[in-house]
């Protein structure tokens, strides 16, 4: 497959999986051996349960969670997509019940570059703007000043 068939595989990552929360396109648009890069708090690689359960926590919280592509750059077996999302805080996410500091519609930006082998992700890294969610939901305060330790600590 080349870049541009790899390009539309992300596409329907975004527009089926997350957009219209249909988590049968996972198992269907990734392989079995997986590995994610980015999904589990502690940092450790994830496979592709992990990431519907992360999608499933993700819905939970946001039940009118949208993803938008913002661009798509394909080379060879990688497609990088950039993309911010947003959703209404209204259930628990990552154990943060629904806040009513949030405000609706400040996006979440980030960044996913998978790698696809025959028409499947079999590999993924991203980051996204968790710092700025967790203070939006009012997790973490916005100044970090007073959490921060200093150089005598």
């Amino acid at each position: 497959m080349g870049p541009e068939e790899n390009k539309a595989i992300v596409r329907r990552i975004v527009d089926e999986a997350w957009n219209e929360q249909d988590l049968d396109v996972i198992d269907e648009l990734y392989s079995d051996g997986y590995v994610g890069h980015w999904y589990l708090p502690g940092g450790e690689d994830s496979d592709r349960e992990d990431l519907k359960g992360f999608m499933q926590e993700v819905f939970d919280g946001f039940a009118n969670y949208e993803m938008n592509l913002e661009f798509l750059v394909a080379e060879d077996d990688l497609v990088t997509a950039g993309f911010t999302s947003e959703g209404d805080h209204e259930g628990e996410f990552m154990g943060i019940p629904p806040s009513e500091t949030a405000e609706p519609g400040n996006p979440t930006p980030g960044h996913a570059t998978y790698r696809i082998e025959d028409g499947q992700v079999v590999e993924a890294w991203s980051t996204w703007d968790a710092l700025g969610l967790m203070q939006e939901l009012g997790a973490l305060p916005e100044d970090l000043s007073s959490v921060a330790l200093s150089a005598d600590d």
